[in-house]
């Protein structure tokens, strides 16, 4: 081997080392950035932030924006709940009409609860309500004249349940004083109440 060669084989591993030195720079460089970016906390990212901004605006209380609806008459509720308990369509009757307005509906002929579902809900509500008169119909009784029927009613369902109790109870008086006169003392049972 001579010396031109030898040394022109010197040059090409020099001129290779030379070559490979950049690239073995570069992924040095780029090993040490990953390592030095685990190391170091990398700021939120932009969908962190959009996702924090949404939660923080669908947290804010909002104040709702009124519709324009008209607030339903209590007169037309009471109508169309009455309709409802005259005429059953299946579904019940909402708790709109007190016991009153309900044992006055009741109360009605057919003729009469005809003539009553020929006006309109507002009517209908405010003749229940006591506040109109409609044409051919009985008057709705006041909540004191309600009161005092429905007492009554309950007074004269009262008087069959005591004289039911006096009866039981006269038997059983009976039936102590027979086991006395045989010698045996009954057990003292407690007395109804009277009602």
């Amino acid at each position: 081997m001579s010396v031109r060669s030898f040394f022109a084989s010197v040059m090409r591993a020099v001129a290779a080392a030379l070559a490979r030195a950049p690239r073995l720079v570069w992924d040095g460089t780029r090993f040490v950035l990953r390592a030095a970016a685990a190391l170091v906390p990398t700021p939120p990212q932009e969908e962190a932030l959009a996702e924090e901004e949404l939660m923080a605006e669908l947290n804010r209380p909002r104040q709702l924006v009124k519709a324009d609806v008209a607030e339903v008459d209590p007169r037309e509720e009471w109508g169309y709940a009455a309709g409802n308990h005259l005429v059953s369509c299946g579904e019940p009757t909402k708790g709109v009409l007190d016991e009153r307005a309900m044992a006055y509906l009741d109360s009605l002929d057919i003729e009469e609860r005809a003539a009553l579902l020929a006006y309109e809900a507002r009517h209908i509500g405010a003749f229940l309500l006591g506040e109109r008169k409609l044409k051919g119909l009985p008057p709705v009784p006041t909540a004191a004249q309600w009161t005092d029927a429905e007492k009554a009613r309950l007074a004269a369902l009262a008087g069959p349940v005591r004289e039911g109790r006096a009866l039981i109870q006269a038997k059983v008086d009976e039936v102590a004083a027979v086991m006395r006169e045989h010698g045996y003392e009954p057990v003292p049972a407690p007395r109804p109440r009277a009602a």
